[in-house]
Protein backbone atom coordinates (compact mmCIF):
# COMPACT_ATOMS: atom_id res chain seq x y z
CA UNK A 1 0.00 0.00 0.00
CA UNK A 2 2.76 2.56 0.40
CA UNK A 3 4.25 1.91 -2.25
CA UNK A 4 0.88 2.96 -4.59
CA UNK A 5 1.04 6.43 -2.63
CA UNK A 6 3.22 9.34 -1.50
CA UNK A 7 4.15 9.05 2.01
CA UNK A 8 3.01 11.92 2.59
CA UNK A 9 -0.09 11.67 1.47
CA UNK A 10 -1.03 8.35 3.35
CA UNK A 11 0.40 5.87 5.21
CA UNK A 12 -1.55 2.31 5.96
CA UNK A 13 -1.29 3.00 9.77
CA UNK A 14 -3.91 6.04 9.13
CA UNK A 15 -6.48 4.25 6.70
CA UNK A 16 -7.93 2.21 9.73
CA UNK A 17 -9.85 4.37 12.02
CA UNK A 18 -9.51 7.46 11.08
CA UNK A 19 -12.64 9.22 10.35
CA UNK A 20 -11.36 10.75 7.11
CA UNK A 21 -10.77 7.19 6.09
CA UNK A 22 -12.91 7.31 3.14
CA UNK A 23 -11.49 9.90 1.83
CA UNK A 24 -7.82 8.56 2.11
CA UNK A 25 -9.13 5.87 0.73
CA UNK A 26 -10.20 7.56 -2.92
CA UNK A 27 -6.64 8.59 -2.61
CA UNK A 28 -5.38 5.22 -2.52
CA UNK A 29 -7.42 3.95 -5.49
CA UNK A 30 -6.60 7.16 -7.58
CA UNK A 31 -2.97 6.41 -7.09
CA UNK A 32 -3.03 3.01 -7.40
CA UNK A 33 -4.53 3.23 -11.28
CA UNK A 34 -1.75 5.99 -12.37
CA UNK A 35 0.76 4.14 -15.20
CA UNK A 36 3.88 3.06 -13.23
CA UNK A 37 7.44 3.04 -15.47
CA UNK A 38 8.73 5.70 -17.67
CA UNK A 39 6.48 7.80 -19.94
CA UNK A 40 6.65 6.47 -23.61
CA UNK A 41 6.22 8.99 -26.04
CA UNK A 42 5.09 8.10 -29.94
CA UNK A 43 7.69 8.26 -32.52
CA UNK A 44 8.15 11.28 -34.95
CA UNK A 45 6.54 10.70 -38.42
CA UNK A 46 6.65 13.83 -40.43
CA UNK A 47 10.05 15.96 -41.57
CA UNK A 48 9.69 18.14 -38.95
CA UNK A 49 9.13 16.09 -35.85
CA UNK A 50 12.12 13.90 -37.22
CA UNK A 51 14.10 16.88 -37.17
CA UNK A 52 13.43 17.99 -33.77
CA UNK A 53 14.17 14.35 -32.36
CA UNK A 54 17.66 14.68 -34.11
CA UNK A 55 18.64 18.47 -33.16
CA UNK A 56 16.15 19.74 -30.81
CA UNK A 57 15.80 16.99 -28.34
CA UNK A 58 19.37 16.23 -28.35
CA UNK A 59 20.07 19.51 -27.22
CA UNK A 60 22.62 20.26 -30.41
CA UNK A 61 23.38 23.54 -31.72
CA UNK A 62 23.22 22.04 -35.01
CA UNK A 63 19.59 24.11 -35.55
CA UNK A 64 21.81 27.62 -35.40
CA UNK A 65 24.20 26.63 -38.04
CA UNK A 66 21.18 25.38 -40.50
CA UNK A 67 19.18 28.96 -39.56
CA UNK A 68 22.09 31.20 -39.68
CA UNK A 69 22.68 28.67 -43.64
CA UNK A 70 19.29 29.12 -44.43
CA UNK A 71 18.89 32.93 -43.95
CA UNK A 72 22.18 33.18 -45.89
CA UNK A 73 20.76 31.23 -48.86
CA UNK A 74 17.91 33.10 -48.94
CA UNK A 75 19.35 36.42 -48.82
CA UNK A 76 21.82 36.09 -51.40
CA UNK A 77 18.61 34.86 -53.40
CA UNK A 78 17.05 37.73 -52.72
CA UNK A 79 19.94 40.04 -53.80
CA UNK A 80 20.78 38.16 -56.43
CA UNK A 81 17.20 38.68 -58.21
CA UNK A 82 16.23 42.23 -57.18
CA UNK A 83 20.07 43.73 -58.10
CA UNK A 84 22.94 41.52 -59.10
CA UNK A 85 20.79 39.87 -61.92
CA UNK A 86 20.24 43.64 -63.48
CA UNK A 87 23.85 44.11 -63.75
CA UNK A 88 24.21 41.69 -66.40
CA UNK A 89 21.85 43.78 -69.32
CA UNK A 90 23.59 47.12 -68.73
Amino acid sequence: LTTLIPPKVASASNLGSNPAAKRMQHIVSFYSKLPRGEASFPKAKSPLGLYREKYFDTGSGAPLLHASLFFLAVGYGLEYYFHLSHHKEH
